[in-house]
């Protein structure tokens, strides 16, 4: 058995922890033969566990312990610690694993409601499950989500530099208060996102990707974040904002000028002595599948 979960680009700008989109890189969770003792094959380094403290297990046997372990084999496409969704795609895996091995017959909503419970938020693990671009809160007792079939003439120009933003410190230059005429503007910002995506006019995205609420203030965690967009809009992006909590940046585009967008990006990277990775993605919209 296989479960694969796409990589996610949470916030979208103005939609702070409640609007992501799934993207074309992907997490790859193969089951194989049945073992004494949990183990997870993997090359993603020597601080990732391989035992019942990886993520996947421990959120796997979070859920139920009535499986029968398994040796796993675990390939990521998915950057760690750089803001596309890496902990979300595996937190995803992992109930969809207990669910396979458990036979727990859980609906969607029941993952979608889960996940939201051990992630803290939606707008990761909506899309992770789903695909598309999904709009999510999370209430009491359950989340409510939406998903939107993503143009399939928009595509994705990313940069990931070699500079880690954990989540925990992203969150930590946060201001507990902003003033109510920029909360409005994210408001209609969010707004126009995702109108504009759903009557495909992108040009809208300049404006609709502007943010008050976080990028502001993590974009000082990012060097050269500015310069980036800047390089990102001068090459034919629309417009750029910060994947996640960061450090990747996500320019939206039309598919004519994503990979000299995406080179732009890296390049202002590359010119300033930080390493970097760049790809050319488009939305996933099948969201978590098992084969």
């Amino acid at each position: 058995m296989k479960i694969i979960v796409p990589a996610t680009s949470a916030n979208v700008g103005p939609g702070f922890d409640s609007v992501g989109i799934a993207v074309t890189r992907y997490l790859t969770i193969e089951v194989l033969e049945p073992a004494d003792a949990w183990f997870i094959e993997h090359d993603l380094g020597a601080g990732i566990p391989t035992d019942e403290k990886n993520l996947l297990l421990s959120t796997a046997l979070s859920i139920s312990t009535d499986m029968q372990a398994h040796r796993i084999k675990m390939t990521s496409e998915v950057p760690l610690a750089r803001g596309l969704g890496s902990s979300s795609s595996v937190i995803v895996a992992g109930i969809e694993l207990a669910n396979q091995l458990a036979n727990l017959q859980l609906s969607d909503a029941e993952k979608l409601r889960i996940a939201t419970e051990i992630e803290g938020h939606p707008d990761n693990v909506a899309p992770a499950i789903f695909g598309n671009l999904c709009c999510a809160t999370g209430l009491k007792t359950k989340v409510l989500n939406t998903v939107i079939s993503v143009p399939s003439e928009l595509h994705f120009a990313v940069v990931v530099p070699e500079v880690m933003v954990s989540t925990e410190y992203a969150r930590s230059v946060l201001p507990n208060h902003v003033p109510f005429k920029e909360a409005v503007q994210n408001v209609s910002h969010a707004s126009l996102f995702v109108t504009s995506l759903i009557t495909h006019q992108l040009s809208n995205l300049s404006v609709a990707l502007d943010d008050n609420l976080h990028v502001p203030y993590r974009k000082t965690l990012i060097p050269y974040c500015d310069a980036a967009f800047e390089a990102a809009k001068a090459a034919g992006a629309y417009g750029a904002t910060i994947s996640g909590s960061g450090s990747t940046l996500i320019a939206y585009v039309d598919k004519a000028h994503v990979q000299a967008v995406a080179e732009a990006m890296g390049a202002v990277f590359t010119s300033n002595g930080i390493e970097n990775k760049t790809y050319c993605l488009e939305a996933d919209s099948t969201g978590a599948s098992i084969i």
